[in-house]
């Protein structure tokens, strides 16, 4: 959502003060907030009491847009001061928000709906809190996160990628910072240490999630190498002194401010962030292990030498696998392990084998092997598989094995955020994992209504026997949609998918552009023309976040974007984060899931049930295949439970791990 460029202009013809303007009602009545304020419960009563704060917040846009310009700083540092002796944050929420409004209005143009308002101050009072995509999550941070600025702590704003951090702090919402005097930072990947401790010192720094969280790691990694002397401070500059100074880049965990919560609260919640030892490329002799594995299981078969647990993501060796890895010349020397290490070793290339996918998993990038965060569709080259089963993958395709790093830190993104003295987070879809949130970070998710009323229409899903079916159906549907002359977006689990569909199109001699791994670099100009009429775009996850589809001339009155669903995704925020693509802040628009009996999801459903239906699917014929829908609603609930058993899984062996080592007096972070 580029919108900037539009500032300067308007600014010859808008007045400093943001225009009265009636409220929507979508808020409801003032007597109904008053009266769930008092007795309401939960999430029903932090709407109603923000609601209450919004008149008082435009009664102080209204006193400070008739300042000029060069007053605004010093407003901020009145309210700054106020802050920082000790005011409590909660009676500075209207003074602050309005002042924040005027300068969201003098250098961007825009002026905050009353909804955006309600959902700032729900998350100033740490709530995550579900606001619709399309309906300005972006802008509406700049007002908790301006307000808690104030006491000097830092605040952190954490993205879901690089791309997002530079965009919202140099292009979208830093230049509203700056005009109120305070300082904006953003860390990159790659950036050295005191360029990292320079960002950090800002009043507000943008981030990835993962970058907060590894610094932090890394911080502690540096004290446990070398303790700060107990000196007074001044001893460093003192002669003969001895204190070293702090060399942590990151300086405390005063308020977290997340964007798109549950990415990484619940998604990214199931791998733990692991700092590890540089890797190098093996030897041949340390590579022989992984060889003869990898020749030892493409001799195998299903059931006879080994079993998978789809529900468990296991894969096991049985008595007559064993056998047979036993006697197939296992390798001996200096760098063979013993049987059991075989077998496990045996154990992660079938896994690399019949569970990993290329091009959706991973993919080959300069003869490296690249994790894809099945999540976004992006590559993550840093990423590494544990336990010898990225050498396994790396052997199975025939790349140059790295040895397996050893671990120096680690945390989970649970314990990481669980830091902070205040957190709060934003998301279009997080509602529906709202008992979870509350159980682990302790937050309020409050659904915050659209500004405008939703009109996208959303189709029942069509079920086809095979994938090969589908995606001629859904070739078709395009076909009639350009010839209407509307824009598609079309998202793919996958870059494997993706690839196969781009290839139906093209013989179907349909224009259109491919986002995936693979194309990432122009991912935000793709995504913002996907609306244009005709248009057809073909995407992995990545399209689903932070950037705004907008229509096309004509586009809204022949029924605005469509979005095609190839697949029903493991989790149903995320078929809704994509369906959300369509019908933003009002606008017309429609989507479709289209599903195959051989889909992936349907492993959810067990391994005997997911044969018997691709099985019936390769059959044909006629039948009613629109009668399998809830078989894939079904799936979906066991694969969501699955996840959410995972995520404790890791949040209590993390708990454990944390507790043996404080008990044996080590560093609970720092193996």
């Amino acid at each position: 959502m580029s919108i900037v460029a539009e500032a300067p202009d308007l600014l010859k013809q808008r007045s400093p003060c943001p225009p009265r303007q009636r409220s929507s009602g979508r808020l409801g009545n003032p007597l109904a907030n008053r009266s769930r304020a008092l007795i309401g419960r939960g999430s029903k009563r932090a709407l109603a009491k923000a609601a209450i704060l919004v008149p008082q917040i435009r009664h102080w846009e209204q006193h400070y847009g008739i300042l000029p310009d060069e007053e605004l700083p010093a407003m901020a540092a009145k309210l700054r001061g106020e802050a920082r002796s000790g005011k409590p944050n909660r009676k500075l929420v209207a003074q602050a928000f309005g002042l924040c409004s005027v300068a969201v209005w003098r250098v961007l143009g825009m002026r905050a709906f009353d909804v955006q308002l309600a959902a700032g101050i729900c998350m100033h009072a740490g709530s995550i809190v579900e606001l619709a995509t399309g309906e300005g999550k972006t802008l509406t941070a700049t007002f908790p996160a301006f307000l808690n600025a104030l006491a000097g702590k830092g605040v952190h704003v954490a993205t879901v990628n690089d791309y997002l951090a530079k965009r919202d702090a140099e292009q979208m919402v830093g230049p509203v910072y700056s005009k109120l005097g305070l300082s904006v930072g953003c860390l990159q990947q790659k950036m050295d240490d005191n360029e990292r401790a320079k960002q950090y010192k800002c009043d507000i720094t943008y981030a990835t999630a993962s970058e907060f969280g590894f610094d932090f790691l890394r911080d502690m990694m540096k004290l446990r190498g070398g303790q700060m002397a107990k000196d007074p401070f001044w001893a460093a500059w003192t002669e003969g002194g001895s204190a070293k100074m702090d060399p942590r880049v990151q300086r405390g965990h005063y308020f977290a401010l997340v964007d798109e919560a549950d990415s990484i609260f619940i998604d990214e919640a199931r791998t733990p962030l692991i700092i590890s030892s540089p890797t190098r490329e093996a030897s041949k002799e340390e590579q022989v292990v992984y060889h003869w594995a990898d020749n030892v299981v493409k001799k195998m078969v299903v059931k006879e030498h080994f079993t998978i647990d789809t529900k468990k993501d296991k894969v096991e060796l049985t008595e007559v696998g064993r056998h047979m890895a036993r006697y197939s010349s296992p390798p001996v020397g200096p760098h063979s392990k013993a049987m059991d290490k075989l077998f496990e070793a045996v154990e992660k290339a079938l896994q690399a084998h019949y569970r990993f996918v290329k091009d959706h998993h991973y993919m080959i990038i300069k003869n490296k092997v690249v994790i894809v965060d099945e999540n976004t569709g992006r590559p993550m080259p840093d990423r590494q598989w544990r336990e010898g089963l990225h050498q396994a993958v790396e052997a199975k395709e025939g790349m140059p094995i790295h040895i397996a790093s050893d671990h120096a830190a680690q945390i989970t993104f649970q314990n990481y955020f669980r830091l902070y003295h205040k957190l709060a987070g934003m998301s279009g879809t997080v509602i529906q994992n709202a008992r979870e949130l509350k159980k682990i970070y302790k937050l309020q998710t409050v659904w915050v209504p659209t500004n405008r009323p939703i009109v996208r229409k959303l189709l029942p899903d069509e079920v086809l026997p095979t994938e090969d079916a589908k995606f001629d159906a859904i070739v078709e549907r395009v076909r009639d949609l350009v010839n209407q002359g509307r824009p598609v977006l079309i998202g793919t689990r996958s870059v494997e998918k993706s690839e196969a569909l781009s290839e139906k199109l093209t013989k179907a001699r349909i224009e259109h552009k491919v986002l995936n791994a693979r194309q990432d670099a122009h991912e935000a100009e793709v995504v913002a023309a996907a609306g244009q009429p005709g248009r057809v775009t073909v995407a992995t996850n990545m399209a689903g976040r932070g950037t705004d589809i907008k229509l096309g001339s004509g586009v809204a009155e022949k029924g605005g974007l469509h979005v095609i669903g190839t697949e029903r995704h493991e989790a149903i925020r995320i078929d809704r984060q994509l369906l959300g693509r369509a019908g933003r802040q009002g606008d017309p628009g429609s989507g479709q899931f289209f599903v195959s009996l051989d889909d992936k999801l349907l492993e959810g459903l067990g391994p005997a049930k997911q044969h018997q239906l691709t099985e019936l699917g390769k059959l044909g014929g006629r039948r009613d295949w629109n009668s399998f829908r809830q078989l894939f609603m079904l799936a979906q609930r066991r694969v969501e439970r699955k996840h959410l058993r995972q995520r404790l899984d890791l949040m209590n062996y993390d708990k454990q791990r944390k507790d043996m080592l404080q008990d044996l007096g080590a560093d609970p972070f720092v193996d």
